[in-house]
C-alpha cells in the first residue's frame, strides 16, 4: 500500500478520496498498467451505484465499477505507462522496478496507420 497524494475535489463533486491503495492499477479495458495518483469513490445519488474515479500520474482518468484491479506489482511482461513512471519518479516516488523488486517494462501505445502501405499512397490520401 502507498499513501496517495491529497486531492482536493472541486465543489459539488461530492466524492470520497482514498487515503492509500496499491501502487499500480490494471484497467481491463486498457493496454497499459498505470501508477495510481488519486482514487475517489463517487456516490451520485441513491438511484445509482457508487463508482471509482482513478487518476494516473500521466493524467489519465478512468471511471467505473468493476474494471479495475489494484496491484502491488505489475504482472510479468505487462508495460507500465512511461509517462506515469516519469511523473511519479519526478515527484520523488520510487521507480516501478524499486517497488516491484525486479525489472519492470515501461512504454506507451502508439497509433499506427494501417490503411496505406506505401509513402506514395499516403501522399495521395491528403
Amino acid at each position: 500500500m502507498i499513501a496517495l497524494e491529497k486531492h482536493e475535489m472541486p465543489a459539488g463533486f461530492g466524492g470520497i478520496p482514498w487515503v492509500s491503495c496499491r501502487p499500480f492499477v490494471d484497467n481491463s479495458r486498457a493496454m497499459l498498467i498505470h501508477r495510481v495518483r488519486h482514487v475517489t469513490t463517487h456516490k451520485i445519488s441513491p438511484k445509482y451505484a457508487a463508482h471509482l474515479g482513478v487518476h494516473g500520474w500521466c493524467g489519465n482518468v478512468a471511471a467505473g465499477t468493476k474494471k479495475f484491479t489494484f496491484l502491488e506489482a505489475p504482472p510479468v511482461g505487462r508495460i507500465v505507462c512511461a509517462r506515469c513512471e516519469d511523473a511519479a519518479v519526478g515527484a520523488g516516488l520510487p521507480s516501478s522496478s524499486e517497488i516491484a523488486g525486479c525489472h519492470v517494462h515501461t512504454g506507451g501505445v502508439v497509433a499506427v496507420m494501417r490503411c496505406c502501405s506505401d509513402a506514395a499512397a499516403i501522399g495521395a490520401a491528403k
